[in-house]
């Protein structure tokens, strides 16, 4: 009874927020913003655009599979948002924003577009019906050892590089790594809206957006919601919610630290250090990458660069002595 009475007080608080003067800043990291303004065709179309490298007569129709309904949750979802869409009437695009890092993060980005390609596929047809399917992962987090910001996958042949089949793409957004994009990638339309996204301050906002109808109207969405009351409950409830997330998260991550990592984990993070200072990187630059504290990369840092020709077994045995 008194946590149902301490949620209520909560959801009270927001309430009173929401129906205040304070100035909100409305950020895309946010779900609720997030799903709000890329469910909506006209804006999601301008991003599409960046990220196939599709001129506007090229894109001719797109279909919200689930369009945007006010106050719908996704807490069964654990803070992943799906945006499903079909463009041109072929090609089906599946746009997901994390902001926690999840461990099985490939795994899931290849659930559901091996969901996603057989879905509606009917017994008789030929197998060359099968549409592309393109899954987009927005990252709020560092998945890839590599310092660039945008990643594009697809079945290759390991040695030659020859592709196997386009049908099947990836397209990956870590907006942690934006800071290391070079001059030729930060002109591209692309950057623009990994940093529209991004924005943490009505200024970032109004600058990335300047220019670019649909960014610009985008940013008109988002001013809306930052007035509308209902709108700023709702976004404000979300906001709520992921810090309740990230908050469940650092527990976890000290209980982890006091029971101790898994063997498994540990060797992971050694070859993930490993690589990165043979890439020359600094401390703080790994520890940054690989979202750890910088207590629990430098005994191992220590022994990595002491010890250049160990293995990584080798460096978990020495770590094991300490």
């Amino acid at each position: 009874m008194a946590e149902k009475l301490k949620n209520k007080v909560t959801d009270e608080e927001l309430k009173i927020r929401a129906t205040s003067d304070e100035k909100i800043t409305v950020k895309l990291t946010n779900n609720y913003a997030f799903q709000k303004i890329f469910k909506n065709a006209k804006i999601v179309k301008g991003f599409l655009m960046a990220l196939l490298n599709l001129k506007e007569y090229e894109i001719k129709k797109i279909e919200i599979s689930d369009p945007f309904t006010l106050g719908e949750n996704n807490e069964e979802k654990e803070g992943i948002l799906d945006i499903k869409l079909v463009l041109n009437q072929n090609r089906k695009i599946n746009i997901e924003m994390q902001n926690t890092y999840q461990d099985d993060w490939t795994e899931r980005s290849l659930f559901y577009n091996c969901r996603m390609f057989t879905d509606g596929f009917q017994k008789g047809h030929p197998y060359g019906e099968l549409p592309p399917c393109i899954h987009v992962g927005i990252l709020n987090f560092n998945q890839m050892i590599s310092p660039n910001y945008y990643h594009k996958f697809y079945l290759m042949d390991e040695k030659t590089k020859e592709i196997y089949s386009r049908k099947f793409q990836f397209h990956m957004l870590e907006l942690k790594k934006l800071k290391y994009a070079k001059e030729k990638q930060q002109r591209k339309p692309l950057y623009q809206w990994a940093k529209l996204i991004a924005a943490q301050t009505w200024e970032e906002l109004e600058q990335e957006s300047k220019g670019n109808k649909y960014m610009e109207r985008a940013l008109e969405e988002m001013i809306k919601i930052s007035q509308d009351e209902m709108e700023r409950y709702l976004y404000l409830r979300e906001e709520m919610a992921e810090s309740d997330r990230v908050s469940q998260m650092q527990s976890a991550k000290r209980i982890g630290r006091k029971e101790g990592k898994k063997e498994g984990e540990i060797l992971k993070l050694i070859t993930q250090v490993q690589k990165k200072i043979a890439r020359g990187d600094s401390l703080e630059k790994i520890a940054d990458d690989l979202i750890e504290d910088e207590t629990v990369i430098k005994p191992i840092y220590q022994l990595v660069q002491g010890n250049p020709n160990k293995t990584e077994d080798d460096i978990y045995q020495m770590l094991n002595l300490l």
